[in-house]
């Protein structure tokens, strides 16, 4: 629906506006995080430092075979998975900081287009709380998904063939936290505190999860569609989504 509703209701222009900051945040990131997770993984190897084990003679000589060989190779994975979650969470984040005034902006143009009746007229000081709602909402996923990583990270660690389970965990994760965020535009528009959207984000999880999945999805896309197309149907989605929720409701009650 989204996509029929950026194009019927003429808000295509705003496809072009997460490229050049994407890019150039996409482009240092990913260049960045492999380099730590090579220099990480070749440190934890060097402080094991399995080759001066004894072949014979030790009580180590037993794992040393393990120790050199898929001790290395699952940590050497567990890191490379690891750092480019936290290079997408990173790019991702970030982007979406940055892009917040026009996504809050696009979040209300949507309503205002499929519920005419529901006009927001432009108020400075209403337009700057949104903007700063939108950074911090951003932020709080953003640690409380870096969190999570990092907890799922030590158990992989400890565990290495875990990571055959904690890497579509991660997956999910990151989902949840980037549709959280793109409803939150709508929580701050109809005057939701923040405990009432993280209740409202708990309560519809299966939602939360499909928007950042499809989300991710579309930055699969070649080239610069996914890009110049995933931030702004998620938002657009997120909103039909919301007010579908809303008022269906209302009529309930």
């Amino acid at each position: 629906k989204a996509f029929g509703i950026i194009f019927d209701k003429g808000i295509w222009p705003f496809i072009f506006a997460p490229i050049l900051v994407w890019l150039a945040i996409w482009l240092g990131s990913i260049w960045l995080f492999a380099n730590l997770a090579e220099q990480f993984s070749n440190y934890l190897k060097n402080l094991i430092d399995a080759d001066s084990i004894p072949n014979e003679g030790s009580l180590l000589s037993v794992v040393k075979p393990i120790l050199t060989g898929y001790f290395h190779f699952f940590v050497s994975i567990i890191f490379k998975v690891l750092f480019w979650f936290i290079s997408g969470t990173f790019t991702k984040y970030i982007t979406l900081i940055l892009l917040s005034p026009i996504l809050s902006y696009i979040s209300e143009i949507t309503e205002e287009k499929l519920f005419p009746k529901n006009q927001y007229p432009f108020l400075w000081s209403l337009f700057l709380k949104n903007i700063f709602r939108g950074i911090a909402i951003s932020l709080r996923n953003m640690f409380f998904e870096f969190g999570l990583m990092a907890i799922i990270f030590s158990i992989s660690l400890i565990f290495p063939p875990l990571v055959i389970i904690t890497t579509p965990l991660l997956a999910f994760i990151s989902w949840y936290f980037i549709g959280f965020t793109m409803l939150d535009y709508n929580f701050e528009r109809h005057n939701m505190s923040m405990k009432d959207s993280v209740i409202f984000a708990r309560k519809h999880m299966g939602l939360a999860c499909g928007i950042g999945f499809i989300y991710a999805i579309i930055m699969w896309l070649p080239l610069f569609a996914g890009i110049m197309f995933a931030p702004i149907v998620a938002v657009v989605g997120s909103t039909t989504a919301f007010l579908n929720l809303k008022y269906a409701s209302t009529e309930n009650k």
